[in-house]
């Protein structure tokens, strides 16, 4: 997409800080609890009923009564929205891809903080990003007249949340399975761009997630027991795979060498190579 398109999408990221932020505070709950509405220090009303289609919080994170916390700094949750959409925007190159991609990214930063918040990953947040995307791909799919991207974005969801099911099933402690639900719609949209992608974005996740937990572990802010959100890393790997494996950059590809024979007409008529000096052939004397 062009450089329009890149500002339009950091403006909406920008735009969707506030809900995002409402998204954050009422998901923020243990398993089997219903979203809240009021502050859990103060019980003020935070969601009140006039909002119910479109909640918003204050960009500040704080609870306008008691200033207690009650969703991500100042700014996090717009510029994490922002940046994404931005490099999303760049990436694609049709407007129901980018439709897809923005409605999982807009879906992806909630869960992120809400992982990060309570180490969960809500269904009906999970259940709407594969829902929404497998939709917009479809429709991307039809319109474009590209059936085996489909199948291929199909087939990566159903692998890539097999596999994070498999490590569910053989390290409980350490996965939940929100995280293969999560998978399944980064495998819609990582089998989309390419098998590599989807090889790509689920190793640069792990070895986030790796790499952060062994510098907690260095730095004596958590053990070897403690439990890590691995979602935002998911997220994080498959953004990565998706801008590089799908931008391209000229200043890393070869040139291309165009050769033309000695006296080759061009289309002013002019000689390729005036009296054949360039190219090393001799003048006739």
């Amino acid at each position: 997409m062009t450089l329009p398109w890149v500002i339009a999408g950091a403006v909406l990221g920008l735009l969707a800080g506030p809900p995002i932020r409402a998204v954050v505070f009422a998901d923020s709950t243990s398993a089997g609890e219903p979203p809240r509405r009021e502050c859990p220090d103060c019980s003020t009303p935070i969601l009140p009923g006039r909002w119910r289609w479109w909640p918003v919080l204050p960009v500040t994170g704080r609870c306008p009564a008691c200033r207690a916390r009650i969703s991500p700094y100042p700014l996090a949750a717009e510029l994490a929205a922002a940046i994404a959409l931005a490099l999303v925007a760049a990436r694609v190159s049709s407007g129901w891809e980018l439709a897809a991609l923005a409605w999982l990214t807009l879906v992806a930063v909630p869960l992120a903080f809400t992982d990060i918040a309570v180490h969960r990953l809500p269904d009906r947040l999970t259940a709407a990003a594969f829902a929404g995307t497998l939709t917009l791909l479809t429709v991307a799919a039809l319109t474009g007249h590209h059936p085996g991207l489909l199948v291929r974005a199909a087939m990566g969801a159903a692998v890539l949340a097999c596999f994070y099911l498999a490590l569910c099933l053989l390290r409980p402690g350490e996965m939940g399975l929100g995280d293969a639900k999560l998978a399944a719609s980064l495998g819609l949209v990582l089998g989309w761009t390419s098998w590599q992608a989807i090889i790509t974005g689920t190793f640069l996740g792990l070895a986030l997630a790796a790499v952060c937990g062994g510098a907690l572990i260095a730095a004596h802010r958590a053990s070897r027991t403690s439990q890590l959100p691995l979602g935002p890393f998911m997220l994080a790997g498959a953004l990565a795979a998706i801008v590089l494996l799908g931008c391209r950059f000229p200043f890393l590809e070869p040139r291309r060498v165009i050769t033309r024979p000695a006296g080759q007409l061009c289309k002013g008529g002019w000689l390729v190579a005036r009296a054949g000096v360039s190219l090393g052939v001799p003048r006739r004397r």
